[in-house]
């Protein structure tokens, strides 16, 4: 989280010049009558006698200084939160793929918060803009009462007053929604880049699946959903066998063409609601919920075989690479098992898969 300590000294000014706009606004609101925005009109009527003729119209302290401060609010709200947005944006996009796990949640968290508080914002304009046009219809209503008024020239007066008023509110009223409009647009751009920072954060840059930062946030989620609909997860661990010799032998370029390509089988042989992801190297997880350990081993036999039906060649020197195979550790998850012994079940059993010869499913518990 962003901390005040963590602010420069301009944005330090813009936070308390936006909380000294608010508070400012509130107090005079709460000096106008319990509330009444007609005080918040910059035109008054002054009337003589007790709901006599009018005998002049003045411009109303109140209202003029009202608009301004709750204007001056909302330019420093959206001002401070573009602002935090932007800091926020560089430190997300600025994080290394190694870290702390939990920083997916503390993005997500930031981008829903920022959401709210922009929508808070732009409901604060559009409420902003509603009050200015039913003040224009208001003025209009009273520029046709007028009419009634027996004094000629007096009545011209007033009328102009109001209707040079009315169109004041008019084209300031275009403006904010032309601004408002303009905010929209900036607003769904800033979603789109924490959209994208969020992907560099949690994809693997190589494979295009899930890095370990996915897997731990993908993992708890599954967990505590399998936890409270009674659900089955299973999780299977998986990786190319003796990768290393083809890596030695063909080099990293080749070994990472591989790793996609196996990144490819898996992702086609599961569901959209299954996630597959690169646990590191050439070790991949493949996470299963509302799915049983014999439908995680059918899955698993599935990609074995499609990945062992692979002849590969390199194409710049017509060198075959020969056949490929994977081995696979499957367990399922059992109440009260945490996120970490349900990993340790998953790779003892690729290991034993390992130990038994390769190119075969393991599962725990068999």
């Amino acid at each position: 989280m962003i901390s005040l300590k963590d602010l420069s000294p301009l944005e330090r000014f813009v936070l308390a010049a936006g909380g000294a706009s608010v508070v400012a606004a509130l107090i005079v609101l709460f000096a106008a009558s319990d509330l009444d925005l007609n005080v918040l009109r910059t035109l008054k009527a002054v009337r003589s006698g007790s709901g006599g003729a009018v005998t002049e119209t003045r411009y109303n302290p109140f209202g003029v200084v009202g608009l301004g401060l709750v204007t001056a609010a909302a330019l420093a709200a959206v001002g401070l939160l573009a602002v935090l947005f932007l800091r926020l944006l560089s430190r997300v996009a600025g994080v290394s793929l190694t870290g702390d796990s939990g920083v997916k949640d503390a993005v997500a968290k930031a981008g829903q918060k920022l959401d709210r508080e922009l929508a808070s914002v732009l409901g604060l304009i559009r409420s902003h803009i509603t009050t200015n046009e039913a003040y224009a219809k208001s003025l209009a209503s009273a520029q046709a009462r007028l009419s009634g008024l027996s004094e000629g020239e007096q009545v011209r007066v007033i009328v102009s007053l109001l209707v040079a008023e009315n169109e004041r509110m008019r084209q300031d009223s275009t403006t904010l929604k032309g601004r408002l409009e303009e905010s929209h647009k900036q607003i769904q751009s800033l979603r789109s880049s924490l959209s994208r920072a969020e992907e560099v954060v949690l994809k693997d840059p190589l494979t295009g699946t899930g890095n370990r930062r996915q897997f731990d946030v993908t993992m708890a989620r599954a967990i505590q959903e399998a936890e409270q609909s009674t659900s089955p997860l299973s999780l299977v661990m998986c990786d190319i066998d003796h990768f290393k010799r083809v890596n030695d032998a063909f080099g990293h370029q080749v070994g990472d063409e591989l790793i996609k390509m196996f990144a490819r089988v898996i992702e086609g042989s599961v569901r959209e609601t299954d996630s597959v992801i690169r646990y590191g190297g050439e070790e991949f997880a493949i996470i299963l919920p509302a799915t049983d350990q014999d439908g995680a081993r059918a899955i698993a036999e599935r990609v074995r075989r499609q990945f062992e039906s692979k002849r590969l060649t390199i194409r710049e020197t017509n060198q075959k690479i020969g056949q490929l195979t994977a081995s696979f550790g499957v367990a399922q998850y059992r109440t009260g098992d945490s996120l970490e012994a349900l990993v340790q079940k998953a790779d003892t059993k690729l290991y034993d898969a390992k130990s038994a010869g390769r190119n075969r499913v393991a599962t725990y518990g068999d």
